[in-house]
């Protein structure tokens, strides 16, 4: 039987699995009471262990450090929640990766901008709750006649599959979004009722009404209310320009001698950013980041802890 110490901040619906699944198969997973998110899986001894810094991580008794929540999931699992037989083993994964592929990258656009954690977008927001519906569409039509998703037992695509809807069920999926979704909406509820999902999730509280974007709360998390600061650093930036040097440097651009060799000076002057001071925001390592690390969880946190308000300003806009 697998054991061992699962690291993870509170809450975290991709901890959620492995957790649910060792209720189920009787591992003995605990949580480290003293992990610190930012902290913890920053310091050296964790990233020798899991060098990407991600949570959830899992160190078992006997040495073997995993990352990625549906292989600590598999791994504190037993056979009936893996699938008893190759086919059943195919169709979990089908499932897993159908809740990770088609339904959570969905949710994290739609619900995140309501909890503040990341920026709206409408146009992305709208092409979100277009891909959960179909989502929903297909599970729904799926488990007409199946009480589960695979066989007649609770396996790890149950498991996973509800983790990654659990966000969306809890803040955007109200009663008029979920009515045509019937059988979904049972399959679920059967689930977050179970006592081993009631152990690990506490209490699931169906959306009553669909959550929006607060532009105040994501400004109060995000160090906003320096608006008006930014502007008048911004309006008074010009006056740094210094047209006299300019105007020195054309005039020697105009003796013969010098003609040649002068000639590109007058197009670097026009680079209207030359008067303003160089900021210390390091723009390609933000661009890796975000590119190579979770966005929630790793891109979003870097940008504001390095971000240089003043020299720079953030802006939204909408196409």
């Amino acid at each position: 039987m697998a054991a061992g110490t699962l690291y993870t901040y509170p809450k975290n619906f991709r901890a959620y699995k492995a957790l649910i699944a060792a209720q189920y198969s009787g591992a003995d997973v605990k949580v480290d009471a003293g992990f610190k998110f930012g902290e913890t899986n920053k310091s050296a001894g964790f990233l020798e262990k899991f060098p990407l810094g991600k949570v959830p991580a899992f160190s078992s008794k006997n040495g073997l450090n995993l990352f990625e929540s549906n292989a600590i999931a598999y791994y504190v699992g037993n056979k009936q929640l893996r699938g008893e037989s190759p086919e059943a083993e195919a169709q979990v994964r089908q499932w897993v990766d159908f809740g990770d592929n088609e339904i959570l990258p969905a949710a994290c656009t739609w619900v995140f901008p309501c909890l503040g954690i990341t920026q709206f977008n409408k146009q992305e927001t709208d092409r979100a709750k277009e891909q959960v519906t179909k989502a929903m569409t297909v599970l729904n039509k799926y488990l007409l006649t199946r009480t589960y998703l695979v066989g007649e037992r609770i396996t790890l695509a149950d498991i996973s599959v509800a983790c990654n809807l659990i966000m969306l069920y809890e803040q955007v999926m109200d009663p008029e979004f979920r009515k045509p979704f019937q059988n979904v909406n049972r399959w679920f509820t059967t689930l977050i009722n179970q006592p081993q999902f009631k152990t690990v999730t506490g209490q699931v509280n169906l959306a009553t009404k669909m959550a929006q974007f607060d532009a105040k709360k994501y400004a109060e998390l995000h160090g906003g209310g320096q608006g008006d600061k930014k502007k008048d650093k911004k309006e008074k930036a010009p006056k740094q320009q210094t047209p006299k040097k300019e105007e020195s440097k054309k005039a020697k651009a105009k003796e013969p001698e010098d003609e040649e060799d002068d000639f590109p000076k007058p197009k670097e002057s026009k680079d209207p950013f030359l008067a303003f001071p160089k900021g210390t925001f390091d723009m390609d390592e933000w661009k890796r980041t975000y590119s190579n690390e979770d966005t929630a969880t790793k891109a979003i946190p870097y940008f504001w802890d390095k971000f240089d308000k003043e020299n720079y300003s953030v802006w939204q806009c909408e196409y």
